[in-house]
């Protein structure tokens, strides 16, 4: 893969906040996936309000509130790299970031629908719509959503491809992981589908939230090295 060197035009502080923000995304995606591992789907039946699920009450909601925090700090760290961003690949970062922001959006609203909403009708008894809109529902809209929040975000991660372009090894190695991250989604996507038909039920959702973040896990760390270096860069120039 041919990329060519040329200099990003991020100021230092800027860079170094967003290597700090590239290592607190990776710190949190570890702490929330942690969480998430408590909570991990039961086989209950419909309408999905059993007492198994009233038993694990309020345990299975606490990973949702530091996924929320994260696709917050997933908005500002491809902020942060479009400001790292060469000029002549601007234009990938700001998709990238405009992609982002729709994954986000669409995780937050549903992640915050889950805890303010449903746990509330949950404890209450209040079960009208339940069923569709629970994360129990393994074909509910909630399971739904989750898909497309994360592979809008596998497909906002693999835009930075064109944005890290000098040839050192950390770069490298960020559009490998980036691209390989994107293309297991698709391959994940399209052999469950193929598998499974429409009825996927958690299997690619579980397996999209892995791939991304697993790779948020490894590549924070990668990019806060480059934002660093491009931050003590800008200072020898200035």
């Amino acid at each position: 893969m041919k990329v060519l060197a040329d200099p990003s035009t991020g100021s230092r502080p800027a860079l170094r906040v967003g290597s700090a923000l590239a290592l607190t995304m990776s710190a949190l995606t570890v702490f929330t996936w942690a969480l998430a591992m408590t909570a991990l789907p039961n086989d209950v039946p419909y309408p999905f309000a059993g007492d198994v699920i009233a038993a694990e009450w309020p345990g299975d909601y606490l990973w949702m509130y530091p996924a929320m925090l994260l696709m917050v700090l997933f908005i500002a760290f491809f902020a942060s790299v479009h400001e790292y961003a060469p000029p002549t690949r601007k234009i990938f970062s700001q998709i990238g970031l405009c992609l982002a922001v729709l994954a986000s959006a669409v995780l937050l609203g549903i992640y915050f629908i889950q805890v303010t909403v449903m746990q509330p009708s949950l404890e209450k008894g209040q079960l009208d719509g339940w069923a569709m809109l629970t994360m129990y529902n393994p074909n509910g809209v909630f399971i739904a959503l989750e898909e497309l929040g994360y592979l809008l975000m596998s497909l906002a991660l693999v835009c930075l491809v064109l944005v890290f372009t000098q040839r050192n090894r950390v770069e490298r190695t960020l559009r490998w992981l980036l691209f390989g991250s994107f293309a297991t989604a698709v391959a994940a996507l399209i052999g469950i589908s193929v598998a499974r038909g429409i009825d996927r039920g958690y299997v690619f959702e579980i397996t999209a939230i892995s791939i991304v973040w697993l790779t948020l896990i490894v590549a924070g760390p990668l990019v806060a090295v480059v934002l660093r270096r491009a931050a003590i860069q800008s200072s020898r120039s200035t």
